[in-house]
Parts: C-alpha cells; sequence; structure tokens
C-alpha cells in the first residue's frame, strides 16, 4: 500500500510556494523595462542656426560681353548661441553647404552650386566656414568711370545640410537650414568698357 508522505509534501509546497515569490518581481521588472525605453523621446532638429555677423567679403567679376563670373571668398559664420538645451545634442555638428543663392543690388538673383564646403562646428558658439563660391551669368552693364555702380552683391544666403546626433539616443539627425547674410559697406571698383573688364567688390557679411 502506498504510504502518503505529509513532511515531504510540505518541503515541497513550500518551495514552490517561496519560487513563486522570487519569480514575480523578476517577472515584473523584465515587463516594465521595454515600457521605460519606449517613453525615449526622439531628437528633433534644432531651430537655432542663426547668421553670425563680422565676415569680410571679396568679391571679383571678370566681365565678358556684359556677362560677368562672379568669384566670392568670404567666411560664412553660423551661430548657434541661441540654443535653449545644449545636452539634447553631441557639441560638435557637420554642416554641408548644398546651394547658394546671391542677390544683386539691381534685384537679379543667382543660383549656384559650386565652391561648396563642408565644416565642423560646434554647438553655443559661433561657427566659421570657408565659402569659395562662384556665379555666373551676372549682368554688368557698361561704367567707365570708378567706383563701379550698376550692381554690385547685396545678399547672399546659403543652404545648409547640418548633421546633429541626439542625446541620450546617438541617433543622427540631418537638418536642412537656410541661412542669409546681407552683404553691407559695399565698395566696388573697376570699369566695363565695351562690354570687357574686371571689378572687384569688398564688404562685410552682416545678419540677413
Amino acid at each position: 500500500m502506498h504510504q502518503h508522505n505529509a513532511k515531504n509534501d510540505g518541503i515541497d509546497r513550500r518551495t514552490v510556494a517561496k519560487g513563486a515569490a522570487w519569480s514575480l518581481p523578476v517577472l515584473a521588472a523584465a515587463v516594465a523595462a521595454p515600457h521605460a525605453a519606449a517613453s525615449v523621446e526622439p531628437p528633433v532638429c534644432p531651430e537655432c542656426f542663426t547668421a553670425g555677423i563680422g565676415a569680410a567679403f571679396t568679391a571679383q567679376s571678370i566681365v565678358l560681353g556684359n556677362t560677368g563670373t562672379l568669384t566670392i571668398a568670404t567666411v560664412l559664420n553660423v551661430s548657434t548661441e541661441t540654443c535653449a538645451d545644449l545636452s539634447l545634442f553631441q557639441p560638435a555638428y557637420t554642416a554641408v553647404m548644398t546651394s547658394a543663392t546671391l542677390t544683386m543690388t539691381d534685384g537679379s538673383v543667382h543660383t549656384s552650386a559650386l565652391g561648396l564646403g563642408t565644416g565642423v562646428g560646434s554647438f553655443g558658439a559661433i561657427s566659421a566656414f570657408n565659402y569659395n563660391g562662384v556665379f555666373t551669368g551676372i549682368n554688368y552693364p557698361n561704367d567707365a568711370i570708378p567706383p563701379y555702380g550698376p550692381t554690385a552683391p547685396a545678399r547672399l544666403c546659403v543652404d545648409f545640410e547640418m548633421i546633429v546626433v541626439g542625446l541620450p539616443s546617438l541617433l543622427e539627425l540631418r537638418c536642412p537650414v537656410s541661412i542669409c547674410w546681407d552683404v553691407t559697406g559695399m565698395v566696388s571698383l573697376g570699369t566695363v568698357i565695351l562690354g570687357a573688364g574686371t571689378v572687384n567688390h569688398t564688404g562685410v557679411m552682416a545678419a540677413g
């Protein structure tokens, strides 16, 4: 006849109960972890890239047939000093120029993808990016008496792709940004005679 062992049954029941008590918190923690991870907000592109001031603007136009090819040498100062929370991103960002638009004092507008560059900037500061743009097809009327007066660069806008890395996610964002500078204090020296000549422009870049 089979004998019932109460002692062994008691040990077994306590062992099972003890094991169940320890397993419940582990299960709860495992369930809670994905919920906590899902609550982290993904980063969004910052909207604090603005024009910095003070860079010298120099350009030279070679004119043939009253049509000028204008080469610009300047520094594009980009400010992120107004960013509200610098802890949202890694300190450095990459600025990739994608296109540029030049407005002349005669109202003509010209777009170019020549001479664009790439650089690294820092959040919370003014970062400088070299720009050596080339614009073609600009109308330069005849003017034989210096200083040259009919037209000059007035405004430069550059489209960027700003590459930033969000924290703590380390997700990379590619943010399209357009920044404009007004060219102030313009001095234009040179002549255009019978449709040909050279005109040199100098000024200062100001926030547009």
